[in-house]
């Protein structure tokens, strides 16, 4: 079981080398999370070349701890100006920024920071023993059942992530043809590489998820003056340690906030966006005085962020036990991983089990870090928001550089990279989601190798896709992901338009 292999996992973890990499991660991602609409997705695709390098265990912690830096990081000018680092902290500044005007500023990021500690610690801790569980359930797919799950994660991120089906879709297929560009792997039949070698053998993940969400994000960020001009910030450590204090005073509130980012977490696709608000509205909905909220009530911020941090745990969920990423952070994850050699899915729990443990005992230590760094230099690290984009984009643009190039030390990877910034930017511009995309392009390989696979057990007999409960279960799953967001436009406007008639 998982369970048995914590201490040793501890040992491995708990090293000075390691927790300097957990110290400096959420150091990193707490200061890239703070600067509006730069993700955790962004940041972590940015680090991922840089942990090539690294032991896999090494690379995964540090992985792990710029997520849970960049998740709470977007709260701070959420809470200071009005501005969501992230779109996790989207809720936050509902109530957390009214309270900043009421001159409730440091109050706001104390609880903020606490609610996201505690949120995220108890996520972690709930995970880490229903690792052994889930790993029990993943072993029981096969080839036939991990396609129908590929199919069924693409169609399910691509149905909960924007508002038009159609558009996610569209954008998982594109993803596949792209994973479909290297040579075939049962014939070596060179097919979309164009007459490009560095095509032959496989797409680079790295050129592809860093030019999709850090470059096509800097054609967004030239455009700006800069991020901010509200310099007139000021907090103080003595009201910080008041929200601290009245986090302690509402632990139903941070256990049912903590509760609902565990679970819409877990589901692909969801993410921070999905779950704060969902928290947020029940908060709402349960307080005895529902009006306060949205002027400036403290009990929303602690359903926002204790959601919102509880989602990073959650999250990894599907991407371990299952392959398929609960968030766009953990989609460039789970190429981390497959970088690493370490292949998420239902074998993770049988061959990388001590891998799976140091990831989950990570979270737990990293908001551990959280909390001190935190603490210590958030008040401070609100100046980075006022910084001009005219020394924010040179310094990203640098680090993504280096980081495609160093992957192969190939320029083909570096205007391979570009391509995709300009890809990325195109379809932001019209409305298709990036995460189908690079959920395909990761997918792909996995989909095509399991369904080949599984064809030539059965001597290409399609119907064998149907024979297995799961697989059954999981084609119920695709068809109802795929019409239940038509279905229910339909009924909401068959209920409007007689809303309308009475």
């Amino acid at each position: 079981m998982a369970i048995a292999l914590i201490p040793e996992a501890l040992g491995l973890l708990l090293t000075p080398q390691n927790v300097m990499f957990i110290c400096i991660g959420v150091v990193f991602g707490m200061i890239a999370g703070s600067i509006p609409g730069f993700t955790g997705t962004n940041t972590v695709a940015i680090a991922l070349p840089f942990t090539l390098a690294m032991r896999p265990e090494i690379a995964l912690v540090f992985m792990s701890a710029i997520y849970i830096g960049a998740n709470y990081g977007g709260a701070i000018p959420a809470v200071l100006i009005n501005t969501p680092g992230t779109a996790g902290a989207t809720a936050t500044v509902l109530d957390a920024y009214p309270m900043s005007q009421q001159g409730d500023a440091s109050k706001a990021l104390g609880i903020s920071i606490l609610a996201s500690v505690i949120g995220g610690f108890l996520a972690a801790l709930v995970i880490l023993f229903l690792l052994g569980p889930i790993g029990e359930i993943a072993f029981l797919f096969t080839n036939r059942e991990i396609f129908v799950l590929g199919l069924f994660g693409l169609a399910a991120v691509a149905a909960a992530i924007g508002d038009n089906v159609r558009k996610g879709l569209v954008s998982g297929f594109i993803g596949l043809l792209i994973a479909a560009m290297p040579v075939d792997p049962t014939t070596g039949q060179r097919r979309l590489d164009f007459g490009f070698f560095g095509l032959y053998d496989a797409v680079p993940f790295v050129p592809v998820v860093v030019g999709l969400f850090a470059i096509s994000e800097l054609f967004y960020l030239i455009d700006k003056r800069a991020i901010s001009s509200d310099t007139d910030v000021k907090t103080t450590y003595r009201d910080i340690l008041g929200g601290f204090r009245y986090v302690l005073s509402r632990p139903l509130s941070l256990l049912r906030a903590s509760t609902l980012g565990l679970v819409i977490g877990s589901m692909p696709g969801a993410g921070t966006s999905v779950a704060n608000f969902v928290s947020w509205a029940i908060a709402k909905t349960m307080s005895n005085d529902p009006d306060s909220f949205g002027e400036g009530n403290p009990d929303g911020v602690i359903a926002s962020e204790g959601s919102n941090s509880a989602v990073t745990a959650g999250s990894l969920v599907p991407t371990l036990a299952l392959g398929i990423p609960g968030s766009g952070t953990t989609a460039v994850m789970l190429a981390a991983l497959l970088l690493h050699g370490i292949r998420p899915g239902p074998n993770l729990m049988q061959d990388f089990t001590l891998e799976a443990n140091i990831i989950i005992l990570s979270l737990l230590v990293g908001n551990v870090a959280l909390l001190i760094f935190a603490l210590g230099i958030s008040k401070y690290l609100v100046r980075i928001v006022t910084l001009p984009t005219f020394m924010i984009v040179p310094a990203i643009l640098v680090l993504t550089v280096i980081g495609s190039y160093a992957m192969r030390g190939s320029m083909f990877d570096v205007w391979f990279m570009f391509l995709f910034g300009m890809i990325g930017f195109v379809m932001r511009e019209n409305d298709f989601s990036l995460i189908p995309l690079i959920l395909g392009v990761i997918l792909g390989p996995i989909i095509e190798g399991a369904f080949l696979r599984s064809m030539l057990i059965s001597s290409n007999d399609p119907m064998y896709f149907f024979e297995s409960t799961i697989a059954i279960i999981l084609w119920i799953g695709v068809v109802f992901v795929l019409i239940s967001q038509p279905v229910f436009t339909v009924i909401r406007g068959v209920l409007e338009s007689r809303t309308d008639l009475f």
